[in-house]
């Protein structure tokens, strides 16, 4: 199905979400299982959350939330991000407090910043509301990526920018987080 059929799709979700979630739904579910597969291949073997349920969960949160105005393919992709980022760090934390203990479960960072490494997804999660408050886009561009799947094309079209600048910003990014997550850099600092 086109980008454009898929926009169409997107927008008439409003004045009739039924029959436009039912066609949305079969076109848009398998990439976002791929998207959740390859989330899922970054976390511990211990991880009991699989890609489906990530998918239907994201899937309740996207075609229920009736107020957004969704723009086109990349925005609702973009969208799905945030919500699977939300729904992953919510996981954690039920699953560390349930077996009370602070850390969340370990992801390795291959799309995201510094070298593959394993990160604690709360870490993560924390360290992004950190560069939210600071930089807003340098968020959204890891945010993007890493839990979107998102292209660097893709990535700076939903975010207005060019590709250079994508670009640049994203090494900066990884650099902040990574030393954020390390330790290294203080709360505060501006990346």
């Amino acid at each position: 199905m086109s980008d454009e059929r898929i926009t169409q799709l997107l927008a008439d979700l409003s004045s009739n979400p039924g029959s436009a979630a039912e066609q949305l739904l079969p076109v848009v579910y398998e990439e976002l299982r791929v998207i959740a597969r390859n989330l899922m291949r970054r976390e511990s073997s211990a991880n009991t959350f699989q890609p489906t349920a990530l998918v239907n969960e994201a899937c309740v949160r996207l075609l229920g939330a009736s107020k957004v105005s969704w723009q086109d393919r990349a925005h609702f992709f973009a969208i799905a991000a945030q919500a699977m980022r939300q729904i992953l760090a919510s996981h954690a934390r039920a699953k560390g407090t349930a077996k009370r203990s602070p850390p969340g479960r370990r992801v390795t960072l291959s799309e995201a910043p510094g070298k593959e490494s394993d990160v604690d997804l709360l870490a993560l999660d924390e360290a992004l509301t950190r560069l939210a408050d600071l930089n807003p886009r340098h968020s959204r561009l890891i945010e993007l990526r890493f839990f979107g799947g998102m292209s660097m094309e893709e990535a700076a079209h939903v975010l207005g920018v060019s590709v250079i600048t994508a670009n640049r910003d994203w090494r900066v990014a990884k650099a902040w987080l990574s030393a954020q997550i390390r330790g290294v850099v203080p709360p505060g600092e501006e990346p």
